[in-house]
């Protein structure tokens, strides 16, 4: 998932009222199959954090534009991570070498039970042993305009299907910042995000992509695609998975929600 730039020059010349308008605060609510809870997307000032990703009540992510980095908020261990393009390409070599170890163990246990398996996983620090021994498919993801549609709760977005070969993999629904009534500078932090996503899921290779899952938010590239996902079908793997973006809204927000919270000390990213 071209880079948008704040309009922040721009803003600077026009009225007061225009200046609060590029940066407002916005929230979205995206429904994401499997979980009960919505998936919360809270957005500041350039800045993105997801709440409880990934269905984790313990783990949030906090995306910085400005930075360009995201860092993993663990509140079990009252510590944060930074995540950017240098580390997850570390982690990626570090994957590589230690590949056929882990591809052995999960040949091992693909007949254990899922939570066996799931076990097995948490042990390693997360890594997605069905992921590690599923045969690569190398060839290139390609993205297709396929018209406009609705979302279920009635948002107009122009889809894009996600095809490898002539297999159909997913389709994911973009609608503009206009339909979507985001203010310029929240709408930038946000494709800011897709694209910083998109570039860690072109370094990361095997275990190491369990580092660039931000929530919700594909990350395939989007670049020549403009809008923000509002509907994501994935359909590449056994279990297909899909999001909505259910509601949004532009209530104010707290500076603190945007801090790292005092006292939790930074950890570098590692595998395990």
């Amino acid at each position: 998932m071209a880079t948008n730039t704040p309009r922040i020059a721009c803003a600077i010349i026009l009225s007061s009222f225009s200046v609060s308008a590029v940066f407002a605060d916005s929230t979205l609510q995206y429904q994401v199959s499997g979980e009960k809870a919505l998936q919360s997307l809270f957005v500041k000032d350039g800045q993105v954090l997801i709440k409880s990703a990934g269905g984790d009540t313990k783990l949030d992510i906090l995306f910085s534009q400005a930075r360009n980095a995201a860092f993993l908020i663990d509140h079990r261990k009252h510590a944060y991570m930074p995540v950017t393009e240098q580390r997850v390409a570390e982690l990626a070599s570090q994957v590589q070498d230690v590949q056929p170890l882990l591809r052995g163990l999960g040949e091992q246990l693909k007949n254990v039970s899922p939570d066996q398996k799931a076990k097995w996983s948490n042990l390693l620090g997360g890594v997605d042993l069905d992921r590690v021994t599923a045969k690569e498919d190398k060839r290139p993801l390609n993205l297709t305009q396929a018209g406009t549609a609705k979302t279920q709760s009635g948002i107009a977005c122009s889809k894009v299907e996600l095809r490898q070969g002539g297999d159909k993999k997913g389709d994911i629904c973009l609608a503009s910042a206009e339909v979507l009534k985001l203010p310029s500078g929240d709408y930038d932090a946000l494709r800011s995000m897709l694209q910083f996503s998109s570039r860690l899921a072109d370094k990361a290779k095997g275990a190491a992509t369990r580092f660039v899952d931000l929530g919700p938010i594909p990350t395939v590239n989007l670049n020549e695609y403009p809008g923000i996902p509002v509907e994501f079908h994935d359909t590449s793997s056994k279990q297909a998975s899909a999001m909505t973006l259910s509601k949004i809204s532009s209530e104010g927000l707290s500076a603190s929600i945007m801090e790292i919270p005092e006292g939790y000390s930074a950890k570098k990213l590692k595998l395990w």
